[in-house]
């Protein structure tokens, strides 16, 4: 298949999914007035659209990306067909693939975000431990504002996967204000283009060497990659920087979010939190951006404590043992994983902020199966580790005596199949895919 007629598949297939894309062009667009107040009265619509185009004009030295060999064909037969199986027009086209990196690497290198305006600072986490006592074994938190959640008939999609397992196996969210922008900015995301050759999944090492190469092209995030062996690493990431953490107990690795463990990242961080308190005339004490920040790492250091503690278990990980971490709310806050309604400055911000889904799995061997729960009513909320977690048991995985007695002992429910009679997940929106 040429470059071309892969490009006009995707497009095709984006279309398909799109939904209704001049109202989400009007809620971003609106939400992006609010949090980036100094944009003023740019024409949002003509700048994404103009940036698109820039974006794929900007190809970078085939040399050091041999990857992206046709890459720019792709790109503009991938539009093409957008637009024609939507009906839309070349900014809906432009919005679709490139608003997200248009904020993190155009508006929000250039205007300061006000969270203090407009708080969306969210906390979710992932963990992965690829030896655990039944097989590689995951967890994931999702935090957010209630007001934009709809958690009914939360399943999630983890038991899908299948073996070998995705190597993007968690992603949260972390940025810099006033980031830097990157010298180059063609669409080369590895981790939406499927870039990353499967050769390269073969071992961690040359996953390192891909992402520090195509480091312009992605996030800002925090993810866990791990290869085909189940070797794994945390990923920290900035517009341009990036800093790969190496497991220390068993190759067990974790991710939060709203910070960088790695010094130099961290620095950039505080680098535009300092800024930004210079421009908003705020004090350390009074800075929403450092005070949130500054609890996000305390958060991030206890995270490690606990998988350190959990990948030291005898016999290794459990799935209890794993929901335990990601529902982890023995200490104050910032500190606790999991969120309740907290707010970081309560006297300036208007909103709390939730744990509203979280989930534990074994992803390989014989005995996939997964627990989770959501916080089933936005308007009357309670803490999602308060509610039974539902245990899913992956596809021809039958029941162990053991996992019944505490179905039986109230511990956990059993999940309702979906509509196909499979014990597998419809939907958690946690990967980024």
């Amino acid at each position: 298949m040429t470059s071309r007629e892969k490009g006009l598949r995707r497009g095709r297939a984006s279309a398909a999914v799109a939904g209704d894309v001049p109202s989400s062009m009007k809620a971003a667009f609106q939400e992006c007035r609010l949090l980036y107040p100094t944009i003023g009265n740019v024409d949002l619509e003509a700048a994404i659209r103009d940036f698109d185009r820039e974006r794929i004009e900007d190809e970078p030295s085939l040399e050091k990306f041999p990857e992206l060999r046709g890459h720019a064909d792709l790109l503009r037969a991938e539009r093409q067909a957008f637009v024609e199986a939507s009906g839309l027009d070349a900014a809906a086209a432009a919005f679709w693939y490139s608003w997200n990196f248009f904020l993190s690497h155009r508006i929000g290198t250039r205007h300061l975000a006000r969270y203090d305006l407009f708080p969306t600072q969210n906390a979710c986490t992932n963990v992965f431990f690829p030896s655990g006592a039944d097989g590689a074994t995951v967890g994931d938190n999702r935090d957010e504002l209630l007001r934009y959640v709809n958690r009914a008939g939360y399943r999630p999609d983890v038991l899908r996967q299948g073996e070998p397992i995705r190597w993007l196996q968690g992603k949260v969210s972390a940025a810099c204000l006033l980031d830097d922008e990157p010298a180059c900015v063609f669409p080369a995301d590895p981790l939406r283009y499927d870039l990353m050759p499967a050769s390269v999944t073969e071992s961690i090492d040359d996953m390192i060497e891909f992402g520090t190469r195509y480091r312009e092209f992605y996030g800002p995030c925090n993810m866990i990659w791990a290869d085909r062996k189940l070797n794994a690493v945390a990923v920290e990431k900035t517009n341009c920087l990036v800093a790969f953490r190496r497991p220390t107990v068993n190759g067990a690795v974790a991710v939060t979010a709203c910070a960088y463990l790695d010094e130099t990242l961290n620095a950039r961080q505080e680098a535009g939190d300092l800024r930004a308190m210079r421009i908003k005339n705020e004090t350390a004490e009074t800075s929403l951006d450092r005070c949130y920040h500054l609890g996000s790492r305390a958060r991030y250091r206890r995270l490690i404590e606990l998988v350190n503690a959990e990948a030291s278990r005898p016999g290794g990980a459990t799935l209890w043992g794993v929901l335990e971490i990601v529902a982890d709310h023995a200490v104050p806050y910032p500190e606790r994983v999991c969120l309740a309604g907290e707010k970081s400055m309560p006297d300036k911000e208007p909103n709390a902020n939730w744990t509203i889904g979280q989930f534990a799995a074994v992803i390989t061997g014989p005995q996939k199966r997964c627990l989770y729960r959501a916080v089933a009513d936005p308007a009357l909320p309670r803490p999602v580790y308060e509610y039974t977690p539902k245990l899913m048991l992956g596809n021809g995985v039958d029941m162990r005596p053991e996992w019944q007695a505490d179905v039986n002992a109230g511990r956990c429910v059993m999940a309702v199949p979906d509509r196909a009679g499979k014990d597998t997940a419809l939907d958690s929106g946690s990967y980024g895919y």
